[in-house]
């Protein structure tokens, strides 16, 4: 699956992998899964990692159903909610240009995109310089 994730409520912080040729049902799967997650929270903080994406569905109205859905199962209740895209080529900073846009307007959310994995964990307030070293020890 192109698409994982993993709640880690001790860092307040959910953590999306893309990989390989995403879609958009694939992606509306794991926000529907990490929206329902027991320890998720509505404040909870993002980090999008989008370093082994190689493209991603075009289908505008693919793209308009799912920015609905996250914006219903994401979007804070209360707080602000960060949200800090990792996108090292070309086309991660694509994609995630193309997210950012769709949060713009709701002021609860803040969108970073960044090229280095260590600056990403770092706005994150994170001591880990992988993101798989977050994922894999569970913190």
């Amino acid at each position: 699956m192109p698409v994982t994730h993993d709640v880690l409520p001790r860092c307040n912080l959910a953590v999306f992998a893309y990989s390989g040729q995403v879609t958009y049902a694939e992606v509306a799967e794991a926000v529907r899964a990490v929206a329902n997650h027991r320890d998720h929270t509505p404040s909870m903080n993002q980090l999008c990692d989008l370093s082994a994406v190689t493209g991603i569905e075009r289908n505008f109205t693919a793209l308009l159903q799912l920015q609905a859905r996250i914006a219903e199962s994401l979007l804070p209740t209360y707080g602000d909610r960060l949200v800090v895209f990792y996108a090292p080529t070309p086309i991660a900073r694509a994609i995630a240009e193309t997210a950012r846009k769709s949060w713009d307007g709701l002021g609860s959310v803040l969108v970073r995109v960044l090229e280095r994995e260590e600056d990403a964990l770092a706005l994150l307030g994170l001591p880990h310089r992988h993101i798989s070293d977050l994922t894999r020890l569970g913190t």
